[in-house]
């Protein structure tokens, strides 16, 4: 596998026929239990081997026969590859487990809206077989990493700070490498990556960010302030929040799941450090082709 530089985020290019599929489903297993024997086909006819957590054994047991992986060891030189069948929602956890390894993710669209999946389910055969001969291409994400005192985790998508409890609103105060910003009133504030720019940044009315700029988002929920705008903040900037309130928690939630909560004067630092995530999609679904099919008019 070759790699090359497109812009600021680095692309490459697969070369190799995969040997190792990661196959990863729906929640619901009655969503891709039709579609199931015919991708395993299609894989063996190729002669690729299946891999799959245990739950997704108990999930469909006809994968129960197949040798069990976390998906942890997943090799980034073009010989495996995870399979998601499912919606953005699996497309976003499996390349959060894959974060660092290199691995790439392929997603096919078994959810409602699919941006980051990069083959429909009217174009599954012939998708799956131009990946599996390696016909595709790598595009390595930026994630955020997110420190407080509890601990540091990474978001793929976006950390959003939301007033919690009974608090009718929520007060905080952001600064820039130690430049203080703002305070501001809100229901909260979202962090987020460009690949969580088409998420909850964007129904709050925040910025879509391409997928070849490296960069974060500040955007706001519902703002008491006219002059309030959103903020793209530079990979090598450092974002702290505090809850400025004087009672009343925030939650704090990464990437959609609550991951605990921000008391009255602490903070929260953001920064876009963590381990690059790994897409692989084919040079025609490129970003702008899918905002349009996904969220414009044809």
């Amino acid at each position: 596998m070759s790699s090359g530089d497109a812009g600021p985020i680095v692309t490459g290019a697969a070369t190799a026929r995969v040997e190792r599929v990661l196959l990863l489903t729906h929640r619901a297993p009655e969503v891709t239990a039709e579609a199931l024997p015919g991708i395993l086909a299609i894989i063996d006819e190729v002669g690729a081997k299946v891999v799959v957590p245990a739950a997704e054994a108990v999930k469909h047991p006809t994968l129960s026969a197949h040798q069990k992986s976390d998906g942890l060891t997943m090799r980034s030189d073009g010989s495996d590859l995870i399979l998601v069948l499912g919606g953005d929602g699996s497309i976003l956890r499996a390349l959060a487990r894959a974060a660092g390894s290199g691995a790439p993710v392929l997603g096919v669209n078994y959810g409602r809206v699919g941006f980051l999946a990069s083959v429909e389910q009217s174009d599954l055969e012939h998708g799956l077989r131009r990946a599996l001969g390696g016909d595709y291409i790598i595009m390595g994400l930026p994630s955020l990493r997110v420190e407080w005192s509890d601990g540091k985790v990474s978001a793929v998508n976006d950390l959003a700070l939301l007033r919690g409890g009974d608090s009718r609103m929520a007060d905080l105060t952001y600064s820039v490498d130690g430049e203080k910003v703002a305070t501001v009133r809100a229901d909260g504030i979202i962090c987020s990556t460009p690949v969580g720019s088409t998420a909850y940044n964007l129904a709050a009315g925040g910025p879509t960010v391409s997928w070849r700029v490296r960069a974060f988002v500040v955007s706001f929920i519902a703002a008491h302030h006219l002059d309030t705008r959103p903020l793209i903040i530079a990979p090598d900037e450092t974002l702290l929040v505090t809850n400025s309130a004087r009672v009343g928690t925030c939650d704090m939630l990464v990437d959609g799941i609550k991951i605990g909560e921000l008391a009255p004067g602490r903070s929260i630092t953001v920064q876009l450090s963590g381990a690059d995530v790994h897409l692989a999609t084919f040079p025609e679904a490129n970003f702008f082709r899918r905002y349009r099919q996904k969220f414009g008019r044809e």
